[in-house]
């Protein structure tokens, strides 16, 4: 079976586990919430980032794996995300007062740019390896953001990212019959609804009441980007509310095979 690594699960850096970050295949990653100590020297080949949105928690290690591995680098790293996502990155965070233009800084041993942006189209499916492939859709946050599907030997997994509505992943769902696994947020416990709304995050009860007419169609249901200081609430109320849905709370670590 396809398989793809959990690199960083939670909703926010602590002591003990890592913010946003999947490892797709060997030269691939999803988000970069925690690369660093995970993948260790082999972030050297990591060639391409697939970025979700541009709040920190899912972006900070791109800072990282380039200053640490610069003179390990024989390739330009490519930072691929929406348009908007790209700009805010530019502007805020890899701009030459926070951190490096590592876009304006040659490779060590090479006359490339160490690091190219570049920008997606929503729906468009590119290519990330031999009969691998990803897609992103758009889902609902705080700044302009987008979801992905991985597709490996015909079967697909979607990712929603942060997100507070999920009519997208549902539309998404329904229009893509190879979709046998979904990786979906949930980051307060239900009794922080405000928050979640104003935030634009799920909570248990409004994930499960919103994922109700996918209950039944045999999908096994990931959950990722729990708030550490409410681990143990969320995952009692997931347990009391999932219904028939097959699911596990991910961990740094683990693998999903799809």
């Amino acid at each position: 079976m396809s398989n793809i690594t959990i690199l960083g699960a939670s909703g926010s850096k602590s002591a003990t586990s890592g913010s946003s970050a999947f490892l797709l295949n060997p030269t691939h990653v999803m988000d970069a919430g925690n690369l660093l100590v995970p993948l260790s020297k082999t972030n050297a080949d990591i060639d391409t980032i697939w970025l979700t949105h541009s709040h920190l928690d899912h972006i900070s290690d791109i800072a990282y794996i380039i200053d640490n591995y610069y003179e390990k680098r024989t390739k330009t790293l490519r930072v691929c995300g929406l348009k908007e996502t790209l700009e805010t990155v530019k502007k805020h965070f890899l701009n030459g007062e926070i951190w490096p233009d590592f876009s304006k800084i040659p490779l060590h041993n090479g006359s490339d740019m160490t690091l190219r942006y570049e920008a997606i189209e929503l729906e468009k499916e590119y290519t990330i390896g031999k009969n691998e492939y990803i897609r992103a859709l758009a889902t609902d946050h705080t700044v302009p953001s987008c979801g992905y599907v991985i597709t490996k030997e015909e079967n697909s997994l979607l990712v929603s990212a942060d997100t507070y509505a999920l009519d997208n992943v549902i539309k998404t769902v329904n229009n893509t019959k190879n979709i046998t696994t979904l990786v979906i947020e949930c980051s307060f416990p239900s009794s922080m609804f405000s928050l979640a709304k104003e935030s634009k995050h799920l909570t248990p009860e409004i994930l499960f009441m919103r994922l109700k007419e996918l209950e039944d169609i045999g999908l096994k249901l990931y959950i990722n980007h729990l708030k550490p200081s409410y681990e143990k609430i969320i995952t009692e109320e997931v347990e009391a509310l999932k219904g028939n849905w097959n699911v596990t709370i991910l961990k740094d670590g683990d693998k999903i095979y799809f």
